[in-house]
């Protein structure tokens, strides 16, 4: 246990004497830390914007992300002058015709807008492309130095980062300010492009994780972080996505972490001057959690042309808990490292992978201790149900042997020393902790509690919070629909009838679809066969002779 005495140490050494933030409010409300460090003449920015995918205001969750990656993406001379903007407008009208064509025809209507406007967009579109330029198009941000460009959302916030020169400091922030003073987002029909691209590609998909949020978090903003559906991106317009943008990008809801050659004295007015003219917003700041879940047993099966999967869950408090120190050494003691408990799993061959996490989709309020398995071959979902509810338990009925709690301790106090370390990871660290906990000096109170916490209470949360008759399971299984039983198929392509004759786009169809079926699948089947011809009937399709 030495190596854990002296990590111990040196980390105690490095809080005791962590570097000095300073805090600095402009006059428009925008707050600003400046954390003055030598690195070489480099200072690392990072922008947190609070409101990510749990706050679009009635928009698609990601939303926010086409919004993130349309402002911060690369910026260019096109992105600057008027003649993208008309660009911009025919792309978007013919975007909307091409639009009202395909649900027009979905539904077999007279008066459909002929062919050639899908031709028409696409011409606008690579117009689009031509005028913003390639990869190898000059980027203003890199003549000014600027590398490792960041750009994430998450369900609590979004932010963008960036290292660049000390001494670029004034025109990088010209330019950033620009673009959050202007919000043309000229880019958002190529960034829609590209996020329906990989939605399409199922790149984004994790088909158990929306549903089983959906279930958990009921009238909650957490509810539908993780929903991806295509048709709502689709009817996405530029005038949606800069209305959020106006909402979400006042300065208020705006912080700007600077670590590294940089003094907060020398670098204030310059600040104020290019942040401090952005208009401030009237409107407040909302999160809305309207009520509280019920904290019950939840399970719930998803069917999914995916391999097998297992998510079990439960709901924790938020970030700003006294408990959630202990929590997060209990999912460490589980599973995370490979000396974790779960992690003998894969050794065993009992999963093909397994994670433990919190914070799941966010922690600013109620959220979710989640670990999420992949059955190993030859074994199935029940058996890797009842293998992790074993370590569950056996976390709440004995004590953690000492060793053990030393490195899931030790996993902790390393995260820590390598975010004092490494300016992009303690950017990170204070802007985060402002927009969860609504303030920076959070961020490393959880380190110097370490003392206050022994095993006994880990045993204490996890009796109190990861109790059996608090889980939440999800089961991801195959897709129903191409099995065997022709009752299950006709019953899908009946909903899939009907849908479209209710002129459901096609995407959001099949989401309605699957669960359709699977609601079915509960009822005996002679039911399910009496449900089929109700179906048949009321799409005006030929009748099943399918009987109990």
């Amino acid at each position: 246990m030495r190596p854990f005495c002296l990590l111990f140490a040196l980390v105690a050494a490095l809080s005791a004497q962590g570097p000095e933030t300073t805090e600095r409010r402009l006059s428009n409300g925008m707050r600003v830390l400046v954390v003055e460090r030598p690195s070489g003449g480099m200072v690392h920015a990072a922008l947190f914007v609070r409101g990510g995918r749990g706050d679009t205001g009635g928009l698609p969750p990601s939303s926010v992300e086409v919004v993130a990656q349309s402002l911060f993406g690369r910026y260019t001379s096109a992105d600057l002058t008027t003649a993208t903007d008309i660009a911009v407008q025919e792309e978007e009208a013919l975007y909307e015709s091409m639009r009202r064509e395909m649900i027009q025809r979905l539904r077999s209507e007279p008066g459909a807008a002929p062919p050639e406007v899908a031709a028409l967009h696409a011409k606008a579109m690579a117009r689009l492309i031509a005028g913003f330029g390639g990869s190898d198009s000059l980027d203003l941000m890199e003549q000014l130095g600027v590398t490792a460009r960041l750009t994430r959302t998450n369900a609590d916030f979004l932010f963008t980062s960036v290292d660049l020169p000390a001494a670029q400091m004034g025109p990088w922030a010209r330019l950033e300010a620009q673009r959050l003073s202007q919000l043309h987002l000229y880019r958002f029909p190529l960034e829609r492009e590209r996020w329906l691209q990989a939605l399409h590609r199922s790149d984004l998909a994790d088909p158990g994780l929306s549903p089983l949020l959906g279930s958990a978090f009921v009238g909650q903003s957490y509810a539908s972080t993780m929903d991806e559906n295509p048709g709502a991106i689709a009817g996405l317009t530029r005038t949606d996505a800069r209305a959020l943008a106006l909402r979400l990008f006042a300065p208020e809801r705006m912080l700007l972490v600077l670590v590294g050659d940089v003094s907060a004295e020398s670098a204030a007015p310059m600040l104020e001057t290019n942040f401090g003219r952005l208009g401030s917003s009237t409107e407040g700041q909302s999160f809305p959690f309207n009520s509280i879940p019920s904290m019950g047993a939840l399970r719930l099966a998803v069917i999914s042309s995916t391999a097998p999967r297992l998510y079990m869950g439960w709901r924790i408090p938020p970030a700003s808990d006294p408990d959630t120190l202990a929590i997060t050494l209990a999912m460490k003691v589980l599973g995370q490292g490979s000396s974790s408990r779960l992690h003998g799993l894969l050794d065993h061959g009992m999963a093909q992978s397994v994670k433990a996490e919190v914070g799941v989709p966010g922690s600013r309020a109620l959220n979710l201790l989640l670990i999420t398995a992949k059955p190993g071959e030859g074994r199935g979902l029940p058996e890797l149900e009842m293998a992790i509810r074993g370590e569950v338990l056996r976390l709440q009925e004995e004590l953690v042997p000492g060793d053990e709690f030393q490195k899931a301790l030790g996993q902790l106090q390393l995260q820590y020393l390598t975010a004092e370390e490494d300016p992009a990871s303690f950017a990170s660290a204070l802007g985060s902790s402002w927009a969860v906990l609504g303030d920076w000096r959070q961020a490393f109170v959880p380190i110097k509690r370490r003392r206050e916490v022994r095993p006994e209470e880990i045993q204490r949360v996890a009796r109190l919070h990861l109790a059996t008759d608090r889980a939440i399971v999800g089961i991801v299984e195959p897709d129903r629909t191409l099995t065997e039983d022709p009752l299950d198929r006709k019953l899908a392509q009946a909903l899939r009838a009907l849908a479209k004759q209710k002129g459901v786009e096609p995407a959001k169809a099949e989401t309605l679809v699957q669960e359709g079926l699977r609601q079915l699948q509960m009822l005996p089947r002679d039911q399910r066969a009496a449900t089929l011809k109700l179906l048949e009937s009321s799409s005006g399709g030929p009748r099943s002779k399918e009987g109990p």
